[in-house]
């Protein structure tokens, strides 16, 4: 949402935008951004990426990684189902079986 800056000539304007217009905006600008990038991953069901390593979910056989297009603190992770032990900075070849808004799901090839 927008705040004031001290120092900008905005700060001065009249007629600011009441905080619940701007939360009822942002949220709608938010759920249409969840229904565009889960558009864009599920375009990615089948097919096989490579994907770092990160990480895992203890006692889950799942791990957790990122593609070349995936940017830590922005985007979401691939969830790997995997048997076998993986460190971080592995790179593993991973067929993509379903999507969330923000998280890719896979297994190994």
């Amino acid at each position: 949402t927008y705040s004031e800056e001290e120092g900008t000539i905005a700060v001065g304007f009249e007629n600011q935008v009441d905080e619940e217009v701007k939360e009822a905006r942002r949220e709608e600008i938010m759920l249409l951004q969840q229904e565009i990038s889960l558009a864009h991953l599920q375009s990615l069901i089948g097919e096989e990426l490579d994907v770092v390593i990160e990480g895992n979910i203890p006692d889950d056989g799942v791990y957790i990684g990122r593609t070349y297009m995936d940017v830590p603190g922005v985007d979401g992770y691939v969830f790997v189902e995997s048997d076998r032990n993986h460190m971080s900075g592995d790179f593993v070849r991973v067929k993509i079986t379903g999507a969330s808004e923000y998280d890719l799901m896979g297994e190994l090839v």
